[in-house]
């Protein structure tokens, strides 16, 4: 059940027909992949669908051309099942790409109505461009563990369109960056590890593919909850939370215990598996304070080093203690500064991102605070209002103390290695009602970070936004919210990056965005929850590409035909079309 259509394009229809054949079956069965019939305008077709219960093995189908072919993938997904997700390669390639069927939403997201799959509908995205040879085959296969083992996987149908010689700029530019457009920032908060719960290198290499040969220069690699890590480290406590809790939870216990029972090490197969594929790795710390019940008894961090010094709080001017440890402490300081430490000098990362855009309080009403402030201006801080600037800026002045400290240590190791480590921080652009009109950095000062200190004194080399919204389509308010940050850093060795939303967007909204932030003098752009963006085929397809500053204005045409919604005529034998045929029992 192949057809080809009128532009040229192949399209494998029947996905039953990969091998080998006793993996595939009409019944909901352990060891096989479910086959189902339908029809959309090209043919008639089977799609495949598996659980994780099923247990499926992994298949192969032949793809039965040759020659520069774009590749589109199409996906079903059930409304009653949050994600679907199939692991995916040619069998030419190295690790295997992980895809998410694309659903886009009305109220969040930046894209056409046009674009946004009904229940009854397939979702194309677009893959990759290839110079397919004689018996290449795709190979399928499904996750096993992580929240992402929850999954349905499926597949409709490929769709095979060949390639003109006049189009084969668009592979250059996919997959031969230039040497100035590695501009882009991956960023992974950590869920990456709840996802798949790592527990071989060849899954993590399956998380770094997504970056061979496209335009990121780093990636941001969640591993830490304060003094809680996804590694053994030996300056933090694991993160292992508890097999009594549901959920995430769940998975964040199975991530400790597959890498444990395997002697694996997460954080040094990513180190070695970003070096592969010609990435700088920086591990990542978001300074998290103390859990909500239930989850408040260690499960999810801050570690020990926090619950045996409980002296090391932030304190309300009352002197209430708060969930979150101080910069205050020298111990604090010096804590942190160890465990940054251990990942350039230990498992050789290249930097560290710390995350300021989360978990504040950094210092707030502790003893070392009140003195000082005391000694500097006379007057007892604690009489003042919490947005008097004198305060805040003095607050804000022992997590500086922590980059200080931080940018002295990695220029120590740096020399001893021969080489230069890097700092990344991550400040958040928000709007908070009650800061002072104390000029445009008034927001992070009033969240604790003095970043006009960080950039005048050289602490950080790179200097993330994160601006948390959707905005407006043209990214106009992104460029607005970026001006402050990229007058203040010229000149200077910061590098200012915008940190682009909404996470789901149609690729044409990517791509006018991302030239709003260049066009407003940003050095790069930044992605938060890569470890999701990354799945989404055609929507990962420009951003692998936005580096390309330049050429953004000219790729309107490629951006709008990665990604489609394809009506099925009929799926299960049941007409998918007329409203009487499709479910209505919520």
């Amino acid at each position: 059940m192949n057809s080809m259509t009128d532009d040229g394009s192949t399209y494998l229809l029947d996905m039953g027909r990969a091998g080998p054949a006793e993996a595939i079956s009409n019944r909901l069965e352990t060891g096989c992949w479910l086959s189902v019939p339908y029809t959309v305008e090209a043919g008639e077709g089977q799609m495949l669908f598996a659980t994780r219960q099923q247990a499926p093995p992994e298949i192969r189908l032949d793809l039965g051309v040759t020659g520069w072919h774009r590749i589109h993938i199409a996906t079903f997904r059930h409304f009653q099942f949050a994600e679907t997700l199939l692991l995916l390669k040619l069998a030419s390639d190295p690790a295997f790409t992980r895809a998410a069927q694309e659903d886009f939403r009305r109220d969040k997201d930046l894209v056409a109505e046009e674009m946004i799959p009904g229940p009854m509908d397939l979702s194309e995205a677009y893959w990759k461009t290839v110079d397919l040879q004689p018996g290449e085959q795709l190979v399928l296969h499904r996750p096993m563990h992580g929240t992402m083992g929850n999954a349905l996987a499926n597949i409709a149908y490929v769709r095979l369109m060949p390639v003109a010689e006049d189009e084969l700029e668009i592979f250059e530019r996919e997959s031969s960056p230039r040497p100035d457009t590695p501009r882009l920032m991956a960023n992974y908060d950590g869920g990456q590890h709840l996802q798949w719960a790592y527990g071989s290198r060849a899954e993590v290499a399956d998380e770094f593919q997504a970056f061979a040969n496209g335009d990121f220069k780093m990636v941001l690699w969640g591993v830490a909850r304060s003094f809680q890590t996804f590694y053994p480290s030996k300056v933090a406590d694991p993160i292992t939370s508890s097999p009594l809790l549901p959920g995430v939870f769940a998975a964040m216990w199975e991530a400790h215990e597959r890498a444990r029972t395997a002697d694996f090490d997460p954080l040094a197969a990513a180190v070695a598996c970003a070096h592969d594929v010609g990435l700088e790795i920086y591990p990542q710390l978001r300074m998290a304070g103390e859990k909500l019940p239930p989850i408040h008894l260690d499960a999810a961090g801050p570690g020990s080093f926090q619950t045996d010094h409980p002296e090391f709080r932030c304190l309300t001017a009352e002197g209430k203690p708060t969930r979150h440890l101080s910069h205050a402490f020298p111990e604090v300081r010096e804590r942190y500064v160890r465990l940054f430490r251990e990942w350039v000098e230990d498992y050789d990362a290249d930097g560290v991102n710390i995350l300021f855009n989360r978990s504040w309080p950094f210092a707030l009403s502790e003893v070392p605070v009140v003195d000082s402030f005391r000694e500097m201006y006379g007057e007892e801080m604690t009489d003042l209002d919490d947005t008097d600037v004198r305060v805040l800026r003095h607050r804000a002045s022992f997590v500086t103390q922590t980059l200080r400290a931080t940018r002295q240590m990695l220029d120590d190791v740096g020399r001893a290695k021969g080489r230069t480590l890097g700092l990344c921080c991550l400040v958040s652009s928000e709007v908070h009602g009650g800061a002072p009109d104390a000029g445009p950095f008034s927001h992070p000062l009033y969240e604790g970070v003095d970043v006009e200190a960080w950039v005048r004194e050289g602490l950080v080399d790179h200097l993330v936004v994160n601006i948390q919204r959707a905005g407006d389509a043209a990214g106009q308010d992104a460029a607005a919210t970026l001006k402050p940050y990229i007058e203040l850093a010229r000149g200077t060795k910061t590098q200012v990056y915008a940190d682009l939303y909404p996470r789901r967007q149609s690729g044409n909204s990517m791509r006018i965005r991302a030239k709003a932030c260049y066009d407003a003098g940003v050095d790069g752009l930044c992605f938060w929850d890569c470890q999701k963006r990354s799945l989404r085929l055609s929507g990962w397809a420009m951003h692998r590409q936005l580096g390309h500053r330049d050429e953004l204005g000219q790729m309107k045409p490629y951006a709008e035909r990665l990604f489609r919604v394809v009506p099925l005529k009929c799926l299960d034998g049941f007409d998918a079309l007329d409203p009487a045929c499709q479910p209505t029992d919520g």
